[in-house]
C-alpha cells in the first residue's frame, strides 16, 4: 500500500507520494493507473518527492498519461506544500530539483496557515531549436499557423515546460479541445506542445485557456499562464505583473529582468493509501 496525498492549485490536481521514506514501484505505470478517474484516484498529473544531490528535495513530474514532464508550476506550488507539511523540509525558501532545472519556491503564511506559494521559475528561453520548434527562424514568435482552415498567430517559450500562446480578442470563438489537440500535434513539435489561448482583459489582466499536452483541456496550468504573461509583455505591451485568470482562479505572473515569479494557492483535498 502506498501512501498519498491529492493536492489541487487553482483546480488543477494532483496525486503526490512520499519518495524518499517508502518503496516506490515504476512511475511511468503508477500515474497512468492513480490519475485515471475512472479507474484510480483521479487527477492530472502525479509527483513523486525523492532526495537530491543537486538541491534540498527532487520533483519528479508525470502527466496522466504516463508521460514524464519536466515541471509543472501548479505541480511544484502543491509539492511545496507536501514536502512542507510532511516534513520533508523544514524551511519555507529552498531548491527543487526538476528536469527543467532548480527551482526556488518560497511559501507565504497567514496566521500560521500556507496562503500561497511563491516560485521563481527561471528564465524564459525563446530559441525555436531549443524549445524544440521547427522553425528557419531563431525565435517563434507570431508566426502565422493555419488549422482547421483557420488563421493563427502563435508564439512558442518554454519556460518551466514548453508553451505555444494564441492571443485573440475573443476566445468564445476557438474550440479549445479540437484546435489545441491539433496544434499539439503538429510536426512543427517534434515533442508535441502546451497550447495556451490568451485574451487580454486590460494591461494588469489577462485571461488564459490551456490545453496541456498529454492531458487535455485543465482548469488552470502555471507555466502556461507564465508563457502566456511573457509572450504578452513581448508582443502586446503588458505589464511586468499580470493576474491571469484562468478557468479555475487567478496567478500572479511577475517578470524581472532575468527571472519570472508564479504566486498562487496550493490546497490540500486528500490523503489515503493506494494499492498498486
Amino acid at each position: 500500500m502506498l501512501k498519498f496525498e491529492k493536492l489541487h492549485g487553482l483546480g488543477n490536481d494532483f496525486i503526490i507520494f512520499d519518495g524518499v521514506n517508502q518503496n516506490m514501484p515504476n512511475y511511468n505505470e503508477l500515474a497512468k493507473k492513480v490519475c485515471n478517474r475512472h479507474f484510480g484516484i483521479g487527477a492530472d498529473g502525479m509527483m513523486v518527492a525523492e532526495k537530491s544531490d543537486k538541491a534540498d528535495i527532487k520533483m519528479c513530474f508525470y502527466n496522466a498519461d504516463g508521460t514524464e514532464a519536466p515541471m509543472c508550476g501548479n505541480g511544484i506550488r502543491c509539492f511545496t506544500k507536501f514536502v512542507y507539511d510532511n516534513d520533508l523540509i523544514d524551511k519555507k525558501s529552498f531548491n527543487v530539483e526538476t528536469l527543467a532545472g532548480i527551482m526556488k519556491p518560497e511559501i507565504k503564511e497567514i496566521k500560521g496557515k500556507i496562503s500561497d506559494v511563491k516560485v521563481n521559475l527561471g528564465t524564459p528561453n525563446f530559441i525555436a531549436r531549443e524549445i524544440p520548434v521547427i522553425s528557419d527562424k531563431e525565435e517563434f514568435i507570431n508566426e502565422k499557423i493555419k488549422v482547421l482552415g483557420n488563421e493563427y498567430d502563435i508564439s512558442a517559450v518554454a519556460i518551466g515546460s514548453i508553451h505555444s500562446v494564441i492571443y485573440s480578442n475573443n476566445l468564445d470563438n476557438i474550440d479549445i479541445k479540437e484546435v489545441g489537440d491539433l496544434i499539439e500535434k503538429l510536426e512543427i513539435f517534434p515533442k508535441g506542445i502546451n497550447v495556451n489561448f490568451a485574451e487580454i482583459k486590460d494591461n494588469k489582466n489577462i485571461k488564459v485557456l490551456t490545453w496541456e499536452r498529454g492531458v487535455g483541456q485543465t482548469l488552470a496550468c502555471g507555466t502556461g499562464a507564465a508563457a502566456s504573461a511573457i509572450i504578452g509583455t513581448r508582443i502586446c505591451g503588458l505589464n511586468k505583473s499580470v493576474d491571469v485568470h484562468l478557468l479555475g482562479g487567478v496567478v500572479n505572473i511577475e517578470q524581472t529582468e532575468k527571472h519570472v515569479y508564479m504566486t498562487g494557492p496550493a490546497e490540500f483535498v486528500c490523503s489515503g493509501k493506494y494499492n498498486f
